[in-house]
């Protein structure tokens, strides 16, 4: 693969995030992520390749998704109050105590 071609490392996603906004709203009026990449490309916007479109608007869509979603909160932890004593062996039981 001749280096020429090929984007410095990040580019694609530096190059996304400038335009992420029109990105969004054209993915909200209907285009697909193949008219968008084609579009953009022939703006001028964004020099990278369809599939490295498509792999950094996925990886921007998970970390969005994930940052949306609340995270699980942690019971503390509480000692309980309902535990019973250990457990003891008498070896030499008294009479009363089998009654």
């Amino acid at each position: 693969m001749p280096s020429a071609n090929r984007l410095a490392r990040n580019l694609g996603r530096i190059e996304l995030m400038a335009v992420r906004a029109k990105v969004q709203e054209l993915l909200n009026a209907g285009y697909d992520r193949r008219k968008i990449h084609s579009r953009l490309r022939e703006e001028g916007v964004i020099t990278m390749s369809y599939a490295t479109f498509c792999f950094q608007l996925s990886k921007l869509a998970s970390t969005e998704a994930s940052a949306a979603r609340p995270s699980p909160a942690v019971a503390p932890r509480t000692a309980r109050v309902d535990k019973a004593e250990p457990f003891s062996i008498n070896r030499n039981p008294d009479a009363r105590d089998l009654v």
